[in-house]
């Protein structure tokens, strides 16, 4: 019961009653009863976090504490449903600890990694400034934005997927139950010369009947290439290399990941972070193995004294015009913005390459089918009209 008198219920994760009685008494409330949990948690379906979800709950928190709401307070109300369940167990738990005397970006440092690691400095620096609610703000934007290029790339990898897919299954169906059948009725009419077509669609037939097999077999191991990526770093790295190779969709890659590295770093180096830790931080957060690599090959640049340019000149990724940018932001001092307008120019540049490639793959798949699709009804007419012609 509050101070007002009012009643209400509420749940948490406590180790002893004197915690739960602690607690209770430093929200200034009195405690009516309580109850424990006899069986444990039921796995939440959707357990997973997104990021929308969580740049809307650091987003309202900002919004608290530049309301004049204390910290702890914010937290507490934050926690309270329809709080997702992740987001509420995750930070009751960072709350015991700024109870226990932990400072909120320490409590948060040591809260499990469901929390973007970008989110640690802004947080220390906006405890250190004054200026919590400003980072929190920032940060929160910062993960729209990577939400926006994620969701951008992600798009346009699996349009085409999906299309080459349907199309394959259509084509599979019909190699495997309908042309055979088709193929040994006309086998069984006797017809001689059959069209080019036709002697096409039964070699196709007489092929997928012989190897069909190789087809579920091969698409397991992809899976299981793709499992492991996820797991083992080298693993990953061949997938990354293999994917930058693919017409079109390597731009695509290229420039969400670029688009990614800047926006990072932008924020980062805006909030007061010398370049050197930021580096530290993007390459624990980026998961593109050929650009991680390429990071840490940048941080050991700059830790042996060589300034930003030189470390992006040591790494090919990078186009030529952002070697020269960096370098007018290193004379004029103003490297936040540089960063900022690169980023811009890289997220602008996904947006444009998904619209593209939607363009350039819908007419080409349509030319495929529609030529695949062309032999098949051309190898079906021509017996027949072979038959009607014997038979005039």
């Amino acid at each position: 019961m509050n101070g007002a008198g009012d009643v209400t219920k509420k749940r948490g994760r406590f180790s002893s009653l004197d915690e739960l009685f602690g607690a209770v008494e430093r929200k200034g409330e009195t405690l009516i009863g309580y109850r424990k949990q006899l069986l444990p948690p039921l796995p939440r379906a959707g357990g997973k976090l997104k990021r929308p979800i969580l740049a809307e709950f650091f987003r309202n928190l900002a919004l608290l504490i530049q309301g004049g709401v204390p910290l702890r307070e914010a937290l507490d109300d934050m926690t309270q449903p329809p709080c997702h369940p992740v987001l509420s167990e995750t930070f009751t738990a960072i709350n015991k600890r700024i109870d226990d005397g932990l400072l909120f970006s320490e409590a948060v440092n040591e809260a499990p990694p469901i929390i973007p690691k970008i989110m640690l400095p802004l947080i220390s620096i906006g405890e250190e400034t004054g200026n919590l609610d400003r980072t929190l703000r920032d940060g929160a934007d910062h993960i729209d934005r990577v939400e926006h290029i994620v969701s951008s790339t992600r798009r346009a990898l699996i349009y085409p997927i999906v299309v080459l897919f349907s199309m394959f299954g259509a084509l599979a169906f019909w190699m495997l139950f309908v042309l055979p059948q088709l193929m040994d009725l006309f086998s069984s009419m006797g017809i001689k010369d059959l069209p080019i077509t036709t002697r096409i669609l039964i070699a196709s037939t007489d092929f997928f009947d012989k190897w069909w097999p190789v087809i579920p077999i091969t698409l397991s191991i992809f899976a299981l290439f793709f499992a492991l990526s996820k797991r083992n770093a080298k693993v990953q790295y061949i997938w990354d290399q293999m994917w930058n190779k693919v017409p079109l969709i390597k731009h695509v890659i290229r420039a969400s990941q670029l688009a990614f590295f800047f926006e990072y770093t932008a924020m980062l180096t805006d909030a007061g972070v010398n370049i050197l830790r930021s580096m530290e931080l993007m390459e624990q957060s980026v998961s593109n193995q050929i650009l991680k690599n390429g990071v840490r090959l940048m941080r050991k640049e700059i830790s042996e004294g060589n300034p930003m340019s030189e470390a992006i000149n040591s790494f090919a990724y990078f186009e030529p015009f952002v070697l020269r940018m960096v370098r007018v932001g290193e004379q004029t001092g103003n490297m936040p913005a540089q960063f900022s307008l690169l980023a811009s120019h890289y997220m602008t540049q996904v947006d444009k390459l998904v619209s593209a490639m939607s363009k350039t793959i819908e007419p080409l798949i349509i030319v495929v089918a529609g030529f695949i699709f062309a032999i098949i009804a051309l190898g079906l007419l021509g017996p027949v009209y072979n038959m009607i012609s014997q038979l005039a």
